[in-house]
């Protein structure tokens, strides 16, 4: 018996998929949710640091220990907020989310001492904990297949853009010179948090595939135009030959930490993620302080690479959607060793060449970048057993603090006096991440993303 052919779809259906853009129709709540908050926190990052300092008799020093006091202490709440996401699920920890942040957030206006400080700052991290234990699943109930990694682009480029915007009004409204503007800020950051969650409040609907695939029918050749479906029979039939995982017949903690592939991909990423330390850490210091290059360098970087997020993140992730996850990310590992290498060049060469250098490992490490991130969140969402990937998840957010935690010493004992050494050291880990991910991939490829998986759908 022949499989029927599908119908072709929609010439805006084509388009869509060839910009990266997701089935967008009756989702309209989560897109301006997620531009909503993002608006916020672009207001306030900016003015994170500063705002104690404008409004308290706290120190400087006293701010900074603060801040990394409550940094501290809200690692312990990562895998809590994980079991919280397990319990009542990624919409319900959203809502949560919002309304703790919101809660934390006006609760700086009332800071007067330095406990009171790390108080709120730690309602706030929390919050911010359970928003990256609850966000990927959440997505991942949403869509499937290659329309999960297009969510994924899209939200990415779109937070970028509404962040940039929320630190243009913050910006303005304190050029004003008005004393109450940076309560304003803040209230107003604890407002988008508490519509946000209002927005998350009702039930979204899931991606629906268009042409689902018939449960007994082979597997037909990669068709990239196709709409939206769930993984294709031989996909799941590869699955279920393959036999079920270490972690199967096992919950809760015991399933993420008996599963060698899940821990792969753990060390794998806490390799990996040091390579963003790159353009907010290692290089405003590394420009200014050890190269003498002009100081609005750093920050014309860091713009490029806003820019170029927002303008091809999701029209990447098109084009990589046939492509298996874990050979993806392997391949991003690949363009921040470039980036790396041509940072470490800059000894050799002087003026508009070193400029030059510096903005083509900015290109480089953004593309990367734009290449991994939708990668490695998918990836990260869809491979936890279906009862603990809120716990996975906050795990998987921890490989990043484990970088935001020791990359700032590394890069200070370093980046002066030993500043080759610090780019071996960084190209080393950047490697182990990718080597790892694209190991890890052939271990396990129908659990990794395998190409054929994701171009069903691409």
């Amino acid at each position: 018996m022949n499989r029927p052919t599908p119908p072709a779809p929609a010439a805006p259906a084509r388009w869509r998929r060839a910009l990266g853009v997701p089935d967008l129709s009756g989702q309209g709540r989560i897109v301006a949710a997620t531009a909503l908050d993002t608006f916020g926190a672009g207001m306030f990052t900016p003015l994170s640091f500063l705002f104690f300092l404008m409004t308290t008799d706290l120190t400087v020093a006293q701010v900074g220990l603060g801040t990394s006091v409550a940094t501290l202490l809200s690692i312990p709440l990562t895998p809590i907020a994980g079991m919280a996401v397990d319990r009542w699920g990624p919409r319900v920890s959203l809502i949560s989310n919002n309304l703790l942040a919101a809660t934390g957030y006006l609760c700086y206006l009332l800071v007067d001492s330095l406990p009171a400080l790390v108080a709120s700052m730690l309602v706030v991290l929390g919050a911010d904990r359970m928003y990256w234990a609850a966000w990927p699943a959440f997505v991942a109930d949403l869509a499937e297949g290659a329309e999960l990694d297009r969510w994924y682009a899209f939200t990415a480029a779109g937070k970028n853009a509404s962040v940039a915007v929320g630190g243009v009004v913050g910006g303005l409204l304190l050029a004003g010179g008005w004393s109450g503007a940076a309560a304003l800020i803040v209230v107003l950051n604890a407002s988008t948090s508490v519509v946000t969650a209002l927005l998350f409040w009702k039930p979204v609907r899931p991606v629906r595939p268009v042409h689902p695939v018939h449960p007994a029918a082979p597997a037909g050749p990669e068709r990239p135009d196709d709409t939206s479906a769930p993984e294709p029979a031989a996909d799941r039939a590869q699955a279920q030959a393959a036999g079920p995982g270490p972690a199967a017949g096992r919950s809760g903690w015991r399933a993420v930490f008996a599963d060698r592939i899940l821990l792969c991909v753990l060390a794998s990423q806490t390799a990996l993620a040091f390579g963003w330390l790159i353009p907010t850490l290692i290089l405003p210091v590394y420009l200014v302080k050890v190269r003498d290059l002009p100081a609005w360098l750093p920050s014309t970087a860091l713009t490029v690479n806003a820019l170029l997020i927002v303008a091809a993140q999701s029209t990447l992730t098109a084009r990589l959607a046939t492509i298996a996850r874990s050979r993806v990310i392997s391949w991003a590992a690949v363009l921040i060793l470039a980036a790396v290498g041509l940072l470490a060049l800059l000894p050799l060469t002087a003026g508009a060449v070193s400029i030059a250098l510096v903005l083509g490992a900015v290109l480089a490490f953004t593309t990367g970048q734009m290449t991994a991130t939708p990668a490695v969140v998918a990836l990260s969402a869809t491979l936890a057993p279906a009862g603990a990937r809120g716990r996975f998840l906050s795990l998987f957010n921890l490989t990043w603090t484990v970088s935001a935690t020791t990359g700032p010493a590394l890069v200070g004992a370093l980046v002066e006096r030993q500043a080759a050494l610090l780019w071996v050291v960084l190209a080393c880990l950047v490697a182990l991440g990718g080597l790892g991910y694209r190991f890890t991939g052939g271990l396990a490829p129908h659990r990794l993303g395998s190409p054929r998986a994701r171009s069903a759908d691409a």
